[in-house]
């Protein structure tokens, strides 16, 4: 079944590589105009490129999630190209693989990583609320049960303990707890609110991080024998982004092959 996402606008934050990139191919392939974001235009440009090819709609802005400002001029951007906004996937993040932080202890505490994972995961998916939701407000029509969709990215470390990355644990923890909160302060204005806890999912960055030692200690707390793929997080995030989850909102969906009971 294709056109799920028929005449959505979806903001696809951290669009550029890993889970974005499969997130925005994915709503592409099922009619959503997409709108690619991330740092790295020529990274950006490719994926928008390929979405293109394959007969999808979509477009790259570039947005810093460190920066409020870049931020507000992503929402122009995508209103001045599109005319609305009715989807939004916050899948942009500084992750331990990218700041480097990964198997480092709490007493080893490096601020600089600190205050990029704090600048990029706690103020950034907050001014990225901040600036898209009255958007959002607008498109619905909650009369009608016409609903517009946030679509947040958690992660099952914050849920089973992960030792070694304090940093980014600790600015993830909150996103469920923003999607709960934001459900219930905008569901009655149409906009749906919900979570995908994601577990390892073999994307570029992470297939060149992971050590023997780690991948053994994945399969030892995963349910089933082999790792995710961008493209498992892309169908969980369609469904909550489709028509058919229109009765769902705060929920949190596990995708983690079992990781996080």
């Amino acid at each position: 079944m294709m056109g799920r996402l028929s005449e959505k606008v979806a903001i696809v934050t951290g669009g550029t590589s890993g889970l974005g990139a499969g997130i925005s191919a994915r709503f592409a392939a099922e009619g959503a105009c997409v709108v690619v974001t991330g740092r790295n235009a020529e990274r950006g440009e490719a994926v928008v490129a390929a979405l293109r090819e394959a007969g999808g709609e979509g477009c790259f802005v570039a947005c810093d999630l460190g920066d409020e400002d870049s931020i507000q001029a992503l929402m122009e951007s995508t209103l001045s190209k599109y005319g609305r906004l009715t989807t939004l996937v916050t899948s942009g993040a500084a992750t331990a693989t990218n700041t480097g932080e990964r198997e480092i202890s709490i007493t080893n505490l490096d601020n600089d990583i600190l205050e990029r994972s704090v600048s990029t995961n706690v103020y950034g998916l907050l001014w990225t609320f901040k600036h898209a939701i009255p958007h959002l407000v607008k498109a619905a029509s909650p009369d009608q049960g016409v609903s517009t969709s946030i679509v947040t990215i958690a992660t099952a470390g914050t849920r089973n303990g992960t030792p070694g990355m304090p940093s980014y644990w600790a600015t993830k923890a909150p996103v469920e707890v923003m999607t709960r909160s934001l459900a219930r302060e905008f569901g009655g204005a149409g906009v749906r609110v919900n979570c995908v806890s994601s577990g390892l999912i073999l994307t570029e960055s992470e297939r060149g991080a992971i050590t023997p030692e780690f991948e053994r200690f994945v399969e030892s707390i995963n349910c089933v024998p082999y790792f995710g793929q961008p493209e498992d997080i892309a169908a969980a995030c369609l469904y909550l982004c489709s028509d058919e989850a229109r009765y769902v909102s705060g929920a949190t969906l596990c995708v983690d092959g079992g990781a996080s009971i």
